[in-house]
């Protein structure tokens, strides 16, 4: 890649964002397994499975495909500046696959936090985690639907209107309290409370607004 001009580079990034096949092959053939060996060295040894790494890359990638298509990297102007777009995408996805392999310590398994999604009467209704991920087990799904899994948490929390709801809505699922969350940010309960309930109207009206398939 490093022997494209910004300008050839530039074409190709448009081709991507199109939909090019093609091009999108051109990057994962330069980049995947990079992005596999970089994964490797940022997995603890004890908390690494077989195939870890190239889950990870792999969600890296497409999280990166599927910003692309959005135009989501406006800033994205050369191979250098790719790659370090690249460590990003895949230390966060990093982050998360530790947090998950904590919680199901913590957990017995089971994800935490969907309180997060619970109305008043303690329903959650269209807007729990089963409504966005269409069923409870991810963690003994394939991969392929992992993945896709994995892209709607992430969309779910592009979704959110600033950084702190996200915060909040991290802290909630990775299973803390709403006194944690308070104590955390410095703000009360209640407010924390309040920023929960827009997260689960935010999260609830998304929900609705999906086309039915059937």
């Amino acid at each position: 890649m490093n022997d494209l001009t910004l300008e050839e580079f530039a074409d190709l990034l448009e081709l991507v964002r199109q939909g090019d096949d093609d091009a999108t092959a051109v990057l994962w053939e330069r980049y995947f397994q990079p992005l596999v060996r970089l994964a490797g060295t940022r997995l603890p040894k004890n908390l690494r499975r077989s195939g870890d790494e190239e889950d990870i890359a792999l969600s890296a990638f497409h999280s990166f495909i599927a910003g692309v298509r959005r135009e989501k990297f406006p800033d994205l102007s050369g191979p250098d500046n790719l790659w370090g777009l690249l460590i990003t995408l895949t230390s966060r996805k990093v982050n998360a696959h530790l947090r998950r392999q904590t919680r199901q310590k913590r957990g017995g398994g089971q994800v935490r936090g969907e309180s997060v999604f619970l109305d008043a009467s303690g329903d959650s209704g269209r807007a729990g985690l089963e409504q966005f991920a269409g069923r409870g087990e991810s963690d003994n799904a394939p991969p392929d639907l992992r993945l896709e899994l994995a892209e709607a948490c992430e969309k779910l929390l592009d979704d959110l209107p600033d950084e702190q709801l996200r915060e909040i809505a991290v802290m909630r699922m990775d299973g803390f309290l709403v006194d944690e969350i308070a104590t955390k940010l410095g703000v009360s309960k209640r407010a924390v409370e309040r920023r929960l309930q827009l997260i689960r109207k935010t999260w609830t009206e998304a929900a609705e607004s999906v086309p039915d398939q059937t």
